[in-house]
């Protein structure tokens, strides 16, 4: 079994990919997406050091707080080039914080845990239903104010924890704010916009999207960032293709009673959880 990995991002208009505050990383059985924000002073940079501390290394409940104050510790802010940014550096830098890790289960099938902080949502589909959104679930909940993670020392933050399973033609989407608030506005209207999504394959097709949406004031104007993933059983896929550990190409012999094609058989909606008890199961 493997996973298929798209991802795309589009900074506000009138800026360039190097001003995309958002950020994003995946690796192995691991992605994260990060939203810079602008109360800090090199919220960009802060959030790509998150999303590549979240994809190398596994983050669980009972370590976060010692994985955080690592990776603040290791983290070197912009230099302040103005009086202004010389303020904005003594805040520090903030972001929101999304990452999933999958792992494989004994008897096939794959399991996965996230962790959040703020409004970059990940969302789970299957056979074209919608069967969680997390951390947010319901356009309402997007505001002015999401909870962010520092890069100052001491902050505490308080993440939230998800967790569950996935099978072999599952699709999984990490969404920054705005295009997180259109796809539950989407749902919550009655349509499938993963439907919308997966029709884009590539950069230039998902900039043409994403303006138009812009000019028909159907996304808001900020940094825009998709990452999609597929559990696939196909040895065909290459390109984007993470193998999981422990997981053999289909039609393989399996590992240690671990089959590389036969999908998961346990429970299905709502069989995730929330809160520290979604650690390992």
């Amino acid at each position: 079994m493997k996973l298929a990995w798209t991802v795309l991002s589009v900074a506000k208009a009138g800026c360039g990919p190097a001003e995309n505050e958002d950020a994003l990383a995946v690796e192995a059985g691991r992605a994260a997406v990060c939203d810079g924000a602008s109360e800090g002073w090199g919220s960009g940079l802060w959030a790509r050091h998150l999303a590549e501390a979240l994809v190398s290394a596994a983050v669980a409940p009972p370590n976060f707080a010692e994985w955080l104050d690592a990776v603040r510790q290791s983290f070197t802010p912009a230099p302040a080039v103005s009086w202004y940014a010389e303020a904005k550096l003594a805040v520090g830098a903030f972001s929101t914080l999304l990452g999933v890790a999958f792992s494989p289960v004994p008897g096939g099938g794959l399991k996965f845990h996230a962790v959040a902080v703020g409004d970059t949502g990940l969302f789970h589909v299957r056979a074209d239903k919608l069967l969680a959104g997390f951390p947010v679930e319901t356009a309402s909940e997007f505001g002015n104010r999401p909870a962010l993670v520092g890069s100052g020392p001491g902050a505490g933050v308080e993440p939230a924890w998800f967790a569950g399973r996935a099978e072999s033609g599952d699709r999984f989407y990490l969404l920054t704010d705005a295009l997180a608030e259109w796809f539950l506005r989407s749902v919550e209207a009655g349509t499938a916009p993963w439907q919308v999504l997966d029709a884009v394959s590539n950069a230039a097709e998902f900039e043409n999207w994403v303006q138009s949406q812009r000019a028909n004031k159907h996304l808001k104007n900020d940094d825009t960032t998709l990452v999609r993933t597929r559990i696939v059983c196909d040895p065909e896929v290459q390109y984007g293709v993470a193998v999981i550990a422990g997981f053999q190409p289909c039609g393989a012999e399996p590992v240690d009673g671990v089959s590389g094609c036969r999908p998961e058989r346990g429970p299905r909606d709502g069989d995730a959880a929330r809160g520290a008890a979604a650690a390992e199961r």
